[in-house]
């Protein structure tokens, strides 16, 4: 017969006890993610804050996205569940897919449900209501959250399943916070919460009150030397600028535009040396930014003819920097005096 210690150790192996990151973390060491690349601010600040204590930096912002309320919560009356499905639910979600098919999102739909039932059910219908062709035109799937760890889709729409006088130990596995984090962070531009509860609670509740809110666009912080100077010039152009605007753990020199034109315009080199310049660049150029370089050598620390050309080549649409390699980037990075912003 195996020891205490035998015993201790399968436990935390056994699937049937344990979720996939407990047996995972089990085994080896826990590695915790420090960037998000998948969601838009609306989508991913929810668990930043209650699952990652904020350690989480959001590389995906953007003028285009900082203030987009991109959650809805569908709520279902009547509902009740029978046999762990909550009909009401299946028909709701079916209404939304009818709705996101009329145009379809290039990264597919996927519907999601805590409870195995649920998941089921709402499969079953799906089913029934679009051929094989229709299903892989929409990139349409379905599953419980166990079954969609790990994958993602441009509009999740999650069925919760539960109603107010579910059983408590109902409540409790859907309110399981890893179990609850991977639900509500598998849709990169859209999450649709579809609810028969009247009066949510604890970590339901939180995240549904979080949902009805749009989150508020980034705090700045102040420029100095050359970037502020660039900065007051641009702004006597008309154009809006924000600067030190934070896109994960980097901060943009100058954000220049508004929404989708929104542009990002480098000052300096990276007080932290050209390594950094370099990652920041690369980081900011794969998330989508435009950017353009405006080092105060190139002008002979003129703001006003750097504004002027630097206004002439955002309005023109001008790819700036974001077309270079790495390697001319580090040359500009390393031959230029510059005052660090």
């Amino acid at each position: 017969m195996a020891g205490p210690g035998a015993r201790t150790a399968e436990s935390r192996l056994d699937v049937r006890r344990s979720s996939a990151f407990d047996v995972a973390a089990g085994a080896a060491p826990v590695t915790w993610l420090g960037e998000h690349h998948r969601s838009v601010p609306h989508l991913i600040g929810f668990s930043a804050r209650r699952f990652y204590g904020d350690r989480l930096e959001l590389v995906t912002r953007h003028p285009r996205n900082e203030s987009a309320d991109v959650i809805d919560v569908v709520t279902v009356d009547g509902a009740s569940v029978v046999d762990g499905v909550n009909q009401a639910e299946v028909t709701a979600v079916l209404d939304l897919v009818r709705r996101f098919a009329g145009d379809p999102p290039p990264g597919g739909i996927a519907v999601v449900s805590p409870f195995r039932a649920q998941a089921d059910a709402v499969e079953a219908a799906l089913l029934a209501a679009y051929d094989v062709d229709e299903i892989e035109r929409l990139g349409l799937r379905s599953g419980t959250v166990h079954g969609l760890q790990g994958s993602e889709a441009d509009v999740v729409i999650a069925s919760l399943g539960l109603v107010d006088d579910d059983p408590p130990s109902r409540h409790r596995f859907a309110a399981g916070p890893n179990l609850f984090n991977v639900l509500v962070t598998r849709a990169r531009r859209r999450l649709a919460v579809v609810t028969s509860l009247r009066s949510p609670e604890g970590l339901v509740g939180d995240f549904l009150a979080y949902a009805d809110r749009p989150p508020l666009a980034p705090e700045a912080t102040p420029a100095t030397g050359w970037t502020a100077e660039l900065a007051e010039e641009l702004r006597r152009l008309g154009l809006p600028v924000r600067p030190g605007y934070p896109v994960g753990r980097w901060r943009v020199d100058l954000c220049v535009g508004t929404d989708a034109d929104a542009v990002g315009v480098i000052c300096a080199v990276h007080p932290d040396g050209v390594a950094a310049h370099l990652e920041r660049q690369r980081t900011l150029i794969r998330a989508g930014w435009r950017l353009h370089e405006a080092f105060a050598s190139r002008w002979s620390g003129d703001p006003i003819r750097a504004a002027l050309d630097l206004a002439s080549g955002i309005s023109a649409g001008g790819h700036g920097i974001g077309s270079a390699s790495d390697d001319d980037g580090a040359a500009r990075a390393g031959a230029q005096p510059t005052r660090a912003a």
